[in-house]
């Protein structure tokens, strides 16, 4: 209750760091925000046609859908995540001078870093969708409901986690360098590129401790198949999110005090 109280008695500099983030991450380029909707778009063809031209991978049971149409439910979802961590971790060291000269909550850095990326990425996997429905066998929109609570949760996980890297990037500056290898290898342990069904028996305790494979999973059962069935485990996912959230913001007021010393 603390933390909402701070976000929303400070809405207004999240709201103008957001708007920073955003704006930045495009000023003086030509094509910046398509790029952004454009590289995960360019690695989905690229995945499609590794898979289904080089390697002719045959996954079968994928709802009706074709496997570009499962690897995107899968991918965009990831690529937010993946982003948002990375940019987070970044953010207190990036704004290091407005750290050392103005007093405010330095978690609002994380919090828009992650707002912003996970906004950028949310409306690019809508177009995405809408080009695929297009394109395609049709979506169940009884999905986007679940889809949306999903995103929100991995946004939650993304923020708590990113507490964590952020506030030890200040101390330690090589943690940014070990977040890409990390990620990648939790990418290629996650059902993203492959239906979880594939994954042998004894190391599906893995993706049972793997909260971005139970939200990618609810995400494509309920967009794919209008299966609804597994939305129960958001509950839970939610629980675990705030929580993490929790323990982040722990460790990150607690190295927050001697930030200016580091930085």
């Amino acid at each position: 209750m603390q933390t909402l109280r701070m976000i929303w008695g400070r809405r207004a500099l999240l709201a103008s760091f957001v708007r920073r983030d955003i704006t930045n991450r495009y000023a003086g380029t030509l094509i910046g925000a398509l790029w952004a909707l454009g590289q995960p778009v360019l690695m989905l063809l690229i995945y499609g046609f590794v898979f289904q031209r080089v390697l002719r991978v045959d996954i079968q049971d994928l709802g009706g859908h074709g496997f570009v149409s499962f690897l995107a439910i899968g991918l965009w979802p990831w690529m937010g995540f993946q982003e948002g961590l990375q940019r987070a971790t970044r953010s207190i060291v990036q704004n290091g001078a407005l750290v050392k000269k103005v007093v405010f909550p330095f978690e609002l850095l994380v919090l828009a870093t992650i707002t912003a990326t996970f906004l950028v990425q949310f409306f690019g996997f809508l177009v995405v969708l809408a080009v695929l429905w297009l394109l395609g066998p049709p979506f169940h929109a009884v999905g986007l409901p679940v889809m949306m609570v999903a995103w929100l949760v991995m946004a939650l996980f993304a923020y708590g986690i990113g507490l964590v890297t952020a506030s030890i990037q200040v101390v330690v500056r090589d943690i940014e360098h070990l977040i890409g290898p990390v990620l990648l290898l939790i990418f290629y342990v996650t059902p993203i590129l492959y239906p979880r069904k594939l994954v042998p028996e004894s190391f599906s305790f893995v993706l049972d401790l793997n909260p971005v494979a139970h939200l990618v999973g609810v995400i494509r059962a309920g967009l794919l198949q209008g299966d609804l069935s597994t939305a129960w485990v958001l509950a839970p996912l939610l629980a675990a999110a705030l929580l993490m959230v929790w323990l982040g913001q722990l460790v990150f007021r607690r190295l927050a005090e001697s930030f200016e010393d580091f930085m």
